[in-house]
């Protein structure tokens, strides 16, 4: 969802659309620290230069000492590199649930798999101990579900069963009345 809406001018102007009025960078930086979300289009084009402003913003930050942007105290390159990790934790996490859920039931199982991401440097310690108790708690969760499908079928099966059971007994019923009847 979009806050805002910028008109991005060929000579470099910005233009708020919803306030109606000029606006520079810093009036994005702060739209962003107020946890507004900014789209910058081009005037000319209607192409989307979000990304192109973006860059132009956290260029001008770091320039100024950090003063724009309220941000992690960190360089351009950290930020990236944290990003990649936290992409790569999640990936790792998704592909070690799959893994899991198709055959351990085991609680140790999955502590030795969250040890090694631990020990490989994927994770840290407080990411490990969420990130074990996470993939527990969704592996009984899915044990729970799977117990209440298997006995919802148990149940169908006893209600068929006890169905045909009065079928029989009413064609029973059925066949006694004919033949009294003749």
């Amino acid at each position: 969802m979009v806050d805002v809406i910028i008109r991005k001018y060929s000579n470099r102007k910005l233009y708020d659309t919803s306030a109606k009025k000029f606006i520079t960078l810093k009036d994005i930086a702060t739209m962003l620290n107020e946890g507004k979300n900014v789209k910058v289009v081009d005037k000319k084009t209607g192409k989307d230069v979000t990304v192109h402003v973006m860059a132009a913003l956290l260029r001008k930050h770091y320039e100024q000492g950090k003063k724009l942007l309220k941000i992690p105290d960190e360089s351009p390159l950290e930020l990236v590199k944290n990003k990649v990790k936290i992409l790569k934790v999640k990936k790792s996490l998704e592909v070690i649930y799959e893994l899991v859920k198709l055959h351990s039931k085991d609680k140790s199982a999955l502590d030795k798999i969250v040890d090694e991401l631990l020990k490989d440097g994927f994770i840290n310690e407080e990411m490990a101990i969420e990130a074990g108790q996470t993939l527990w708690n969704l592996l009984k969760e899915r044990d729970e579900e799977i117990e209440r499908k298997i006995m919802s079928e148990l149940d169908i099966d006893e209600e068929c069963k006890k169905l045909l059971k009065e079928n029989a007994r009413l064609r029973k019923e059925l066949e006694e009345l004919k033949s009294k009847k003749n």
